[in-house]
């Protein structure tokens, strides 16, 4: 029976591939001859096989009509010769053999074009045959065209304001004092004093009026009495010291002038020169500068500005200070290529999302989209007839290589040094907060961003200030700004600046352009300081394509073996087994 099987598959096989090497003139009379054959061959069975079926024609002893007559299959139901089909498909040799081998050799649909063009063939046969040209087929030149839906990236600007705060900061600029007495003081430190003769009267007696009866005079709080004869004198005074009339029944009272020097003291005056204050015994002068509170790229340009604090006076440095506005909010506008202007507007959008955020707002977006792209190739299209014919034409990509080594090194190396800070909790690109002394009257100046360790005086500046100094040296630093630490009377005698330190150059650009410029997220102020470390979705969110890494490249390349072209080449010829 497998042998039987084999040989009919052989020679199915067989006439199959001579009927494909035959034209279509060729196929037409083979079936004309086969189909004569056929009625022959009909016209010789007897007169038996008119009505129904004999078996004992066709078996040649009583063995063979009985099995005919019961097969072994008779008593089973439908699900018992399923089960009895599949296991004899099992347990076949050549039917295992042709389920083997079905799609041995076989051709890829959607690599081969010639098949592709088959199908075209196909799917557009009635348009062939009617001579119907369409944007598939093409009966005037002969060729064919496979339409694809290619999917497509691009990116477009949103035209959405990026809002910025502009404040002013002052800078106190300290002028000399000026000490002065008024006309006729003398200045001794910081008194102004002066010597005057004073006089003063002393009042020696008082008197009481009586209507009648005697008279009493008071001489010192104490009472005599008026008889009219003398009157006790009060030791020490002169001779006029005495009541030299009685008339009307009174007594006189005399006052004594008392003359010496008198020395009077008062502060000296303060004063200072044109465009100073006095303030807290220092003059002062305030200078302002702008400056807005968000880092952007240069591509977003200020396009106006509303003041949102408006006039008011305020107390900077210890001066009384009035200006017009103390905040200002910039609206921003980012000019981003639009590179959708590019593609098919036949294209599809597939789905959208943010791809770039400046201060918290998204500007750009990036699309997914899916273009129809057209190749067509000639193939000795035939149309107007009852068959056509197709000859497709193969062709290999040549991939490039891409130009944009040092971005591309540059990202990978960035997602590189970021998954080494996964964890629980995850610290990617985390920084220190570390402050150094500005002294206002100091001598030793230790904020310098240059020149450490050839400065003078930088002996007083503590290790951790020159740990700080060695970082900026080396581009690890994220300035966030200064505040007063001390004050005297008033003027800032100390300050402190404030930066976000990190481990390395890469984490200090992607912290600065990509949290604080992208997602404007702060790292705190200049007195509050956090230096987070990136979280694994705002990583997500930073669109590495807009980060300059042009401060990397060099310790990039310093830090870089690349192989040889030739070992590039072994490997990828190992790779492939050529």
């Amino acid at each position: 029976m497998k042998a039987v099987i084999a040989v009919c598959l052989s020679w199915l096989l067989t006439a199959h591939a001579m009927a494909s090497n035959l034209t279509i003139a060729e196929q037409e009379k083979q079936y004309q001859d086969n189909l004569g054959w056929a009625q022959s061959a009909q016209q010789g069975i007897t007169t038996k096989a008119n009505g129904n079926l004999n078996i004992a024609d066709y078996c040649d002893d009583a063995e063979c009509v009985h099995q005919v007559n019961n097969p072994p299959q008779k008593g089973l139901n439908d699900s018992a010769i399923n089960n009895q089909k599949t296991a004899e498909y099992v347990s076949n040799d050549t039917a295992g053999a042709i389920q083997d081998n079905f799609n041995e050799g076989g051709p890829n649909v959607k690599s081969d074009p010639t098949y592709q063009y088959a199908l075209l063939g196909q799917e557009n046969a009635y348009e062939i045959t009617h001579g119907i040209s369409n944007a598939y087929v093409d009966c005037e030149s002969g060729t064919q065209c496979v339409i694809e839906h290619t999917p497509r990236q691009c990116n477009a600007p949103t035209d959405a304001l990026v809002p910025c705060d502009k404040v002013p900061t002052a800078t106190a600029q300290i002028g000399e004092v000026t000490y002065t007495c008024p006309d006729g003081w003398a200045k001794e430190g910081m008194v102004c004093k002066k010597t005057l003769k004073q006089c003063r009267y002393h009042k020696d007696r008082d008197f009481v009026r009586q209507t009648t009866g005697s008279f009493r005079c008071k001489i010192f709080g104490e009472t005599w009495k008026w008889n009219n004869s003398d009157v006790r004198k009060k030791p020490g005074y002169s001779q006029g010291s005495h009541v030299s009339s009685r008339k009307s029944g009174e007594c006189e009272h005399h006052r004594y002038q008392i003359c010496g020097p008198v020395t009077q003291t008062q502060p000296v005056v303060l004063t200072c020169t044109e465009g100073y204050t006095l303030s807290g015994g220092n003059c002062i002068k305030n200078t302002f500068t702008w400056s807005t509170n968000c880092s952007l790229l240069t591509t977003c340009q200020p396009v106006s500005e509303t003041c949102v604090e408006g006039q008011e006076t305020r107390i900077v440095n210890g001066v009384p200070t009035t200006l017009d506005c103390w905040k200002y909010q910039v609206n921003h506008q980012c000019d981003l290529p639009d590179t959708c202007t590019s593609l098919a507007s036949d294209c599809e959008t597939i789905s959208s999302s943010c791809s770039l955020m400046q201060n918290g707002v998204c500007v750009e977006q990036e699309f997914q989209k899916a273009c129809p792209q057209k190749n067509c190739s000639t193939t000795n299209l035939q149309c107007l007839g009852t068959t056509f014919c197709l000859d497709g034409d193969c062709y290999n990509g040549t991939p490039t290589q891409s130009q944009d080594f040092n971005e591309s090194a540059s990202g990978l190396a960035a997602i590189s040094e970021a998954a080494e800070g996964l964890g629980d909790p995850p610290l990617i690109f985390t920084g220190k907060a570390m402050k150094c002394t500005d002294k206002a009257f100091g001598f030793a100046d230790c904020c310098k961003d240059k020149g450490w360790g050839v400065g003078i005086g930088l002996a007083e500046c503590s290790s951790t200030e020159q740990a700080l100094g060695e970082a900026k040296e080396h581009g690890l630093t994220v300035y966030l700004g200064s505040y007063c630490a001390s004050k005297v009377l008033g003027a800032c005698t100390r300050k402190k600046k404030t930066y976000c330190v990190f481990d390395s150059k890469l984490a200090r650009i992607i912290q600065n352009q990509g949290v604080k410029g992208q997602l404007g997220l702060s790292m705190g102020s200049a007195k509050r300081p956090t230096c987070n470390a990136i979280t694994p979705e705002q990583l997500q969110e930073i669109n590495f394509e807009h980060i300059d890494f042009s401060d990397f490249y060099e310790d990039m390349h310093d830090n870089t073996n690349l192989p040889s072209a030739t070992e590039i080449q072994n490997r990828l010829q190992s790779a492939y087994g050529q």
